[in-house]
């Protein structure tokens, strides 16, 4: 993830210091045009008033605009694509971006840019769903200030992107899901409990994870808790294995999740609905991939 503009300068020499250490060009101007325009904005606000300060502003102001101008200048748009946060959203540009010929590369492009975030607390890593990754966020940043837009709104959806949404994206690209980046791996074993029980369901004829999410959630409704922990005992994928159903925070709502231990080993992990699903498809690709191959 790209570096957060979060750092306020408070003087010039700050302000000097801190603009060297982003590695690239365009980094530093964007750096350097979102603090030139809040101090423009102090300025404006102080218009009536004098003193020594704002005469280090509008030095502040002074070196901005001639390293941007050392540097290159800014671009004329800082996002290549439009930015949409939902599927309504999506549809509503779909058909124009179709015309301009530019539909596969939009999508592309926002899907490369999504990532999931990841907060980190005494060593214990918890994802927080999906986000459009600090270049995205701060390039949408300057295009508000610019155009006297509201920042606060559009920050807020662009940083909690629904499952669906990103789900949707998925689903327009069809055979083209080779040509993008590929995403952060999830830190599940191929020879874990949960993804041998997805190929079973696969080689039994199942193609639909959402079903085979609905059987599995409905594997530890049969049964009672077995353990002070609350997990309840199954073979899964020819393993004994304790889970128990959870909510987990994936955007700005609750989702469902599995806890799952297996039998003699203390670490109990975490596989969310999105992970399930995401987990099935690339095993169902797989074993297509492998049923077309000439033998």
């Amino acid at each position: 993830m790209n570096k957060s503009l979060t750092f306020i300068p408070l003087n010039l020499a700050d302000f000097k210091k801190y603009t060297q250490t982003f590695r690239t060009k365009l980094e530093q101007i964007e750096y350097l045009v979102e603090n030139k325009l809040v101090v423009q904005n102090e300025l404006e606000q102080n218009k009536n008033i004098g003193g020594n300060n704002n005469a280090l502003m509008l030095e502040m102001v002074d070196y901005a605009e001639n390293e941007i101008k050392k540097l290159g200048g800014k671009p004329e748009k800082w996002i290549e694509y439009p930015l949409v946060t939902n599927v309504h959203d999506f549809n509503a540009r779909k058909e124009s971006m179709k015309d301009e010929g530019r539909l596969l590369e939009w999508v592309k492009w926002l899907l490369n840019n999504v990532e999931p975030p990841v907060e980190e607390n005494e060593g214990i890593k918890k994802d927080l769903g999906w986000s459009y990754n600090d270049r995205v966020l701060r390039q949408a940043k300057l295009d508000c200030i610019e155009q006297g837009k509201e920042y606060v709104e559009l920050k807020w959806d662009a940083s909690n992107l629904d499952d669906d949404f990103v789900h949707h994206l998925e689903r327009q690209l069809k055979t083209n899901t080779d040509l993008l980046t590929p995403k952060p791996k999830r830190n599940f074993s191929r020879i874990s409990p949960i993804s041998i029980y997805i190929d079973e369901q696969i080689s039994n004829g199942e193609d639909d994870w959402k079903k085979a999410w609905t059987e599995i959630s409905e594997k530890i409704a049969e049964k009672k808790n077995t353990k002070t922990e609350n997990l309840t005992l199954h073979n899964l994928g020819g393993k004994d294995v304790y889970l128990r159903r959870k909510m987990k925070q994936t955007s700005k709502k609750l989702d469902h999740a599995i806890e799952y231990q297996e039998d003699g080993v203390p670490t109990i992990k975490t596989v969310s609905r999105q992970d399930f699903g995401r987990m099935f498809r690339e095993a169902l690709k797989k074993s297509r991939s492998r049923s077309e191959t000439p033998q």
